[in-house]
């Protein structure tokens, strides 16, 4: 199924794109929502993805509540319930369903807390949407979104700097992603209407270093979303397309065989309670 809505899958869902997300926990990548969160909230997920931060919010800090996954795309409503019934706590208070963060299926003032993890960074519209997350929310209630600044992105050894600029020149070629979203986010939420007072902006970043585990899982889940040709820095020539890529990747398997090797990158986010 082919979305226009977003940068992620206009050209079709595709599986090594999504197995890339399959990391991400509320611990990793959503911390910062944590003080606000109270175990009896109803929560939207907007742009769940393979439904892992869904899952994890409910069955680790929503005991008494329950949280709804939304994506645009069936196939990742599918592999979000294939990983719900995977879970072996046998998590019953989250649900995943097909929604547009434009035109959202619910109801004015529904949620306890809506959350959008790495989603506004690849929307067309932005503001748009950053309105829509508020609208759905209580009065009293919280917007937390997460974006990634890929222009902040650092490597080590310099011999690894390719790959953050391969990141940045990879986003600029998608339908929409902005590769300075993390540091626009407050500005966007003010566009978008959002009260100054009430506006929290925080940063903090994915590093691979000391983690072996984890720089495995995001040098092999990145290379193997390369070469399965998800990828298209260059969309009219597809020679140098397969050459960057082709370096991309012997770059990340190199990165992960070496010890000293870092990747980071940084992310923004905002916090805003909608006033009563």
């Amino acid at each position: 199924m082919v979305t226009t809505e977003q940068a992620y899958y206009s050209r079709g869902f595709q599986k090594p794109v999504s197995d890339t997300h399959a990391w991400r926990t509320v611990e990793n990548s959503a911390k910062y929502v944590v003080p606000v969160l109270q175990p009896d909230f109803h929560v939207l997920d907007v742009g769940s993805g393979p439904g892992t931060i869904t899952i994890d919010f409910a069955k680790t800090y929503l005991p008494q509540g329950s949280i709804i996954g939304v994506e645009p795309t069936q196939e990742l409503i599918d592999l979000a319930n294939e990983n719900k019934a995977k879970d072996p706590t046998g998590v019953l208070n989250v649900s995943f369903q097909l929604g547009s963060i434009y035109s959202l299926p619910f109801d004015d003032n529904t949620f306890d807390l809506v959350h959008a993890h790495q989603v506004v960074i690849h929307l067309q519209d932005p503001v748009k949407a950053l309105r829509e997350l508020e609208r759905v929310t209580k009065p009293g209630g919280y917007v937390c979104v997460r974006d990634a600044d890929l222009e902040s992105s650092v490597a080590y050894p310099e011999k690894f700097e390719f790959l953050c600029r391969f990141y940045v020149s990879k986003g600029k070629s998608a339908v929409s992603t902005d590769t300075k979203a993390g540091r626009k986010l407050r500005a966007r939420a003010l566009e978008a209407g959002y009260v100054p007072e009430n506006l929290k902006t925080t940063f903090s970043s994915w590093l691979m270093a000391d983690d072996s585990l984890i720089k495995k899982l995001w040098a092999k889940g990145t290379v193997t979303r390369i070469k399965s040709g998800s990828e298209v820095v260059f969309a009219d020539d597809p020679v140098k397309n397969k050459e960057i890529n082709d370096e991309a990747a012997r770059l990340w398997e190199e990165w992960l065989q070496d010890d000293s090797s870092v990747f980071t990158m940084v992310h923004y986010e905002i916090v805003y309670q909608k006033p009563i």
